[in-house]
């Protein structure tokens, strides 16, 4: 038994035999699909070529785009070693990622209209496979990032950071309920990305479980780094990453990871530091800029453990009456909802408080037992506005860093912001799309791929202004517009480039004759 069903893609309606079969295997009734072709929009019915006529028309521009982006980078050659049987599949799912940000299921009507003869047609079905084998190679995927970072260079400083990646998912090990960076009411998993100071392209990822803090992630996360030779670099973290045993253990003689790190303001001695500092610090002679930012600064050492550290105290005035505002503004709001009610009991107040306001105001506010109101805090106000507008950061490095290099250094960790938004809006990166374990961990190496091309594509785009031109998304979809054409028997050919097809391969050093190349 067969019928024709109809898909719309795109404006487009494509037609398909369905067949219905008996899997001997599994014992149960199956269908497969068999793709027919388009279905021409005035006859109602499918187009058919002409018999002796033959004619092949393939998007092309954005495929020899990537592809030699990949080579250029290294990328390609790296895959093909470690990958011999794979990477040609792999390298165009991390395509199909980067132009099109959409579910696998959807990759073979991709690959119908793109030029990529290398690779058989997959289905839904065959894009998984690869992800679940993929998945099951953990030692191919350590020696890919190993090979990876070898070719990165040169890694003189390095960014590390963590992102949430939510999941509607119930059998992936790693998925929990945990700290949601994304504000969402779903379990996720944790994946702490490092990359590049200088260029700020991804060098390797890692996953844990959603209910990990990232202050853990740490002490495993140095042994990759001695697992993959960065030893002699200088590492930037934000003050999530800080604990004693942490700082400790980068400090330590033989590991010796330089670092960079803010340290948390609820710290005892940072508290104190700032107390003392508070005062004398927006002295005038303390004053610098930076960029358009009138800071202060004064260099304080500070003891961790049995270790005493070098590093800056800033203070920005500016920063601290914003962030006063913001702050006061929440707290009257809350105010005018909790003045007209009377609690009897403390415990009456504390379950409204503990009901009623956000966690980060609480502490804010407390029982009056004359008035019975609930009343601001102002102890704990004037402890919180104390510290406003400083941060304080530290470092081990061997050299002395001066307070404006540190402050770059610090400042240009949103790179790895960067990579984030890249994974989570340009490649629809913010769902967990896998149902297990091993095609989880193969889709997300794809995904990675991806972001090492598209963190690439972004800096060169940034750097040569083309954003004023277009999105990055608008770039890749124009050059889409360059087709493969063969007709007949006679010689494939491409067709003709445009002035901003010249724009875009003269911002990426390509020349224009290399597109005959593929």
């Amino acid at each position: 038994m067969s019928y024709i069903v109809e898909q719309k893609i795109k404006g487009n309606i494509y037609l398909y035999r369905v067949e219905a079969y008996w899997d001997k295997e599994k014992h149960q009734a199956r269908q497969r699909r068999i793709y027919i072709g388009p279905k021409d929009k005035k006859t109602k019915l499918p187009i058919r070529k002409t018999k002796g006529v033959h004619l092949v028309s393939k998007s092309y521009g954005h495929i020899f785009f990537l592809r030699y982006l990949a080579k250029e980078l290294g990328l390609f050659q790296i895959l093909k070693s470690v990958f011999p049987d794979k990477f040609e599949q792999i390298l165009s799912l991390a395509f199909y990622e980067i132009t099109e940000a959409s579910p696998l299921y959807l990759f073979e009507y991709w690959q119908q209209d793109s030029f990529l003869p290398e690779i058989k047609l997959m289905d839904s079905h065959a894009c998984s496979s690869l992800c679940e084998d993929i998945g099951k190679q953990e030692t191919l995927r350590l020696d890919f990032f190993k090979q990876w970072v070898a070719n990165v260079k040169p890694i003189d400083a390095v960014y590390y950071d963590i992102t949430s990646i939510s999941s509607y998912s119930t059998n992936i090990n790693f998925v929990e309920w945990g700290y949601n960076r994304d504000k969402e009411n779903l379990p996720q998993i944790n994946m702490g990305v490092l990359c590049n100071q200088q260029n700020g392209v991804p060098l390797y990822y890692n996953i844990f479980p959603g209910s990990i803090v990232d202050v853990s992630t740490l002490h495993n996360n140095l042994h990759f780094l001695q697992a993959f030779g960065l030893n002699n670099i200088l590492m930037i973290m934000d003050r999530g990453f800080f604990s004693t045993s942490n700082v400790t253990e980068m400090n330590h003689p033989e590991k010796k990871i330089r670092f960079i790190q803010p340290l948390p303001l609820s710290l005892k001695k940072v508290k104190e530091l700032i107390s003392q500092s508070k005062k004398t610090i927006s002295n005038p002679e303390n004053a610098f800029q930076y960029n358009e930012e009138i800071l202060y600064s004064k260099p304080v050492q500070i003891t961790i453990g049995k270790s005493l550290f070098d590093g800056h105290l800033f203070f920005n005035e500016k920063a601290e009456l914003d962030q006063k505002q913001f702050f006061l503004s929440a707290l009257l709001e809350i105010e005018t909802e909790i003045k007209e009610q009377n609690f009897n009991t403390q415990k009456d107040a504390k379950k409204y408080i503990e009901s009623s306001i956000l966690i980060k105001y609480q502490a804010y506010y407390r029982w009056n037992s004359k008035t019975k109101k609930i009343e601001k805090n102002i102890k704990a106000i004037n402890q919180y506005f104390s510290h406003l507008g400083c941060y304080l950061m530290i470092t081990n490095n061997d050299k002395v860093l001066e307070k404006v290099e540190m402050l770059n250094y610090y400042r240009n960790k949103d790179r790895v912001e960067k990579l984030f938004d890249l994974v989570k809006n340009e490649m629809d990166g913010n769902r967990l799309r896998a149902h297990n374990d091993f095609t989880n961990h193969g889709r997300l190496f794809i995904r990675f791929v991806a972001l090492i091309l598209a963190s690439y594509l972004n800096k060169v785009m940034s750097d040569k202004k083309l954003f004023k031109a277009f999105s990055m998304k608008e770039l890749l979809a124009d050059l889409k517009k360059i087709k493969h054409f063969q007709l007949y028997n006679t010689t494939p050919f491409i067709t003709e480039i445009s002035k901003k097809h010249k724009i875009i391969f003269e911002a990426f050093n390509i020349p224009v004759e290399k597109l005959h190349s593929y």
